[in-house]
């Protein structure tokens, strides 16, 4: 359920690539208190999705427990933002279709002739995070 902005403003937003917005990852840590990241991020028209390692904090916090909130906001007027609420599927593989997500991600925040050299950096870093929300809350204008 989206509430707030129509589905082709929803995906303009969270689509953005100049320049392109970070999201926030909310997870909660066995304690039950929260741990919130920025990342980058990719939406496909249905789920987030993030690349990462399967070691970081938050991702353990999801292996655990699978729900989640993600944000992403504009820090300049009109502030728009969009706040989703649901689980996730971890998937951590050296395969080519990662290898193809990791890019498609990557090529949202870098210039494309910067992506390779960067990606070299990052060689252990396999895990592609999907939220697939439950509930999205989106408005274009102020909050």
């Amino acid at each position: 359920m989206t509430v707030g902005m129509e589905t082709d403003e929803l995906d303009a937003f969270l689509d953005r690539v100049s320049p392109a917005l970070l999201g926030s990852i909310g997870t909660s840590f066995r304690d039950g208190s929260p741990h919130v990241v920025p990342v980058w991020y990719r939406w496909n028209g249905k789920e987030i999705l993030i690349w990462t390692h399967e070691k970081r904090d938050w991702v353990r916090n999801l292996s655990r427990d699978p729900r989640v909130a993600f944000v992403v906001a504009e820090a300049e007027p009109p502030f728009a933002a969009v706040v989703m609420n649901g689980r996730v599927e971890l998937t951590t593989a050296d395969d080519e279709a990662t290898a193809l997500e990791i890019r498609r991600i990557s090529s949202r925040y870098l210039p494309q002739a910067e992506v390779e050299d960067y990606l070299r950096g990052w060689p252990d870093l396999r895990t592609i995070v999907r939220i697939r929300p439950d509930s999205i809350s989106a408005w274009a204008r102020g909050y």
